[in-house]
């Protein structure tokens, strides 16, 4: 399955998984140069391993910086950039159904590894057994780099996933200034008619995200294409067929609820954000993450 990954989705791999002033560029590009470091000691273990046992596999860790872009500093809780960013894609849910033609700027993408190559020339008990192997010299690596104990790299960052919360909620969703802001930003999407049921740091930053994100699931039920078992095994969903005319009109929607949900979260996301990518950066690299 080939997968890409923009500068935002990289602030949680790489300095390790979807905004206040931004933090000071230099802790936060000593965060992603240990985790890079790590990347590079766990994909040499792990090419050591692959040589071990008679695969070839060639050390790759994924660029892990960018240039500052409106994207950067959107991610980070800059006002201005949110804004720029929301008016042009909402929650980017069916921003991708709207303009189909559009692609996303990525840092990286599976593809770019020069194992993809390695692994399109094998036949299916090769690859089988290619990825049977990796897996296990994978595990190998991050326990000999960060103590981890995991199992393939759905666990793994099922890990980072769990880990991430319970740090969002023990060091965000008890501080009173930012439950106070969490507040008053409720309050004044309750007074446009929005309906916030969580209103935790941890979960506000996201339910725009989450309502919208939910109306494609529930397409994607209704849709007549095949499940992909694979997919589903990993908790996702082939993607609905929506059409250029319906995806607009959701989009429409979307764009709507963003910017409301930015005028009313300003204060909000400028206390919140910064926090919870350094948060996102820190586990990630008690995990290794950064390599593929």
């Amino acid at each position: 399955m080939t997968y890409a990954v923009t500068f935002a989705a990289a602030l949680a791999l790489v300095a390790g998984c979807a905004a206040e002033p931004a933090p000071p560029a230099a802790p936060r590009a000593a965060s992603s140069t240990k985790a890079s470091d790590n990347a590079h000691r766990i994909q040499s273990i792990v090419g050591d391993c692959m040589k071990e046992k008679g695969f070839r596999y060639v050390p790759w860790a994924p660029r892990v910086k960018a240039p500052e872009t409106a994207s950067d500093r959107a991610y980070l809780g800059d006002y201005a950039a949110m804004k720029q960013e929301r008016a042009k894609k909402g929650f980017t849910v069916f921003y991708r159904y709207a303009h189909p033609d559009q692609k996303e700027e990525v840092l990286w993408s599976s593809e770019d590894s020069p194992n993809s190559a390695i692994m399109r020339d094998l036949s299916r008990a090769q690859l089988a057994a290619y990825e049977k192997q990796l897996t296990a010299c994978k595990s190998r690596a991050i326990k000999e780099v960060t103590g981890k104990v995991v199992k393939d790299d759905d666990d793994r960052f099922a890990q980072m996933d769990e880990t991430v919360k319970k740090v969002l909620d023990r060091e965000l969703n008890g501080d009173p200034k930012l439950v106070e802001l969490a507040a008053a930003m409720s309050a004044c999407l309750k007074g446009k008619g929005y309906s916030v049921a969580d209103t935790r740091p941890s979960t506000l930053h996201t339910w725009g995200w989450r309502m919208f994100e939910g109306k494609v699931k529930a397409l994607a039920k209704n849709d007549d294409r095949p499940e992909d078992e694979e997919m589903a095994e990993h908790g996702q969903y082939t993607m609905p067929m929506i059409s250029v005319e319906d995806g607009r009109r959701y989009f429409s929607q979307e764009v709507k609820v963003a910017l409301d949900d930015l005028a009313c979260g300003k204060d909000f996301y400028a206390a919140y954000s910064p926090r919870n990518a350094e948060i996102q950066q820190r586990v990630a690299l008690e995990f290794g993450s950064g390599g593929s």
